[in-house]
């Protein structure tokens, strides 16, 4: 496929991708919006016909395309993490306090935690480009995370039985959590290790390609700024309000990007023509101020419950605003 076909092929892709990314910012998603979004999904995939088809074996992958495919999956374990690892923390914390908990002292892992989840494994493999081990892992996460779901929720209930009302014969629901939670956190090291071999194979690959368009402007601080918000989110999230301490390294890097983006914004006369660029500023700034203001409670050991998980809620957002943000109407005549 030539690079212009390419491009043709990125550009299509990229408007029909922030068209559903605006229809999930509408609201609650009823009857007329699902369709509109089954519809996107079709045409996202019509428009690879077979003169668009991939690269040959061995030929570079276009990272537009790449990056698009990545977005599923980055969503499904930024939305399911935290809550698996909460309820994971909540048992165990539970287990090395040696009381009997009640079951409301237990978070149950709802089904809309997964839900992004699993829309990577039904969506994903039919975005181009083919990335069979990233969507076998995902698949597995899912499966694993689920299997953790469910034993979490065996514990709830057993935390409040007498131990006259259990069956002596059943299983252990404490051993199937400890093994289920050890399943999981397998599953989800091998998909981070995917997702992170792709994403930097891309950030490299587009943030050379955005710089020999345009220079270092405002996509190419843009781009940069997302990729270093990353390492700060994945640290917190493998970490609860007491240990996240160890995460303030990864806040540095991202300060540093967002003061440098802020500053090509604030100069950058044609920042206003770059299509969701304010709603992007805001949701980068209600991101940056609640993951400052919980690196300094960390660092204070004034962390409390909950407060890594609404900073994930605000990188979310983040990204999904990231996503809608379309330069290339900005440099059209």
């Amino acid at each position: 496929m030539s690079v212009s076909m390419q491009e043709s092929v990125a550009v299509q892709l990229a408007r029909l991708l922030l068209i559903s990314t605006v229809v999930l910012h509408l609201g609650a998603c009823n009857e007329a919006t699902q369709e509109l979004r089954n519809q996107i999904g079709e045409r996202l995939q019509q428009r690879l016909t077979a003169d668009d088809a991939p690269a040959p074996s061995g030929a570079p992958l276009p990272p537009e395309l790449i990056a698009n495919k990545l977005i599923l999956y980055v969503d499904c374990v930024n939305t399911s993490r935290v809550p698996l690892y909460a309820g994971f923390r909540q048992v165990s914390a539970a287990e090395l306090a040696g009381k009997k908990a009640r079951a409301a002292d237990i978070d149950p892992i709802l089904d809309e935690s997964l839900e992004s989840c699993v829309k990577a494994q039904r969506e994903g493999p039919l975005l181009q480009p083919p990335l069979p081990a990233l969507e076998t892992a995902a698949a597995t996460y899912l499966a694993r995370a689920r299997e953790l779901a469910a034993a979490v929720a065996a514990v709830r209930p057993e935390r409040t039985e007498k131990p006259a009302e259990r069956d002596p014969a059943a299983t252990d629901p404490k051993t199937r959590f400890a093994a289920a939670f050890a399943r999981w956190d397998e599953a989800r090291q091998a998909l981070d290790q995917e997702i992170d071999a792709r994403q930097a194979e891309v950030d490299a690959a587009v943030l050379a390609e955005v710089e020999r368009r345009g220079g270092k402007g405002l996509e190419w601080h843009a781009r940069d700024l997302m990729r270093a918000a990353r390492p700060y989110v994945r640290c917190l999230g493998d970490h609860d309000e007491i240990t996240a301490k160890i995460c303030a390294g990864y806040f540095t890097p991202f300060d540093q990007a967002f003061q440098a983006f802020m500053a090509v914004h604030a100069a950058e006369p044609g920042a206003t023509k770059v299509f969701w660029m304010p709603q992007f500023v805001s949701s980068l700034g209600k991101y940056h101020r609640s993951a400052d203001a919980l690196r300094a409670a960390l660092h204070e050991n004034k962390a409390r419950a909950g407060d890594i998980g609404a900073v994930a809620r605000e990188y979310n957002d983040l990204i999904r605003d990231f996503s809608a943000l379309n330069f290339t109407a900005a440099a059209s005549p």
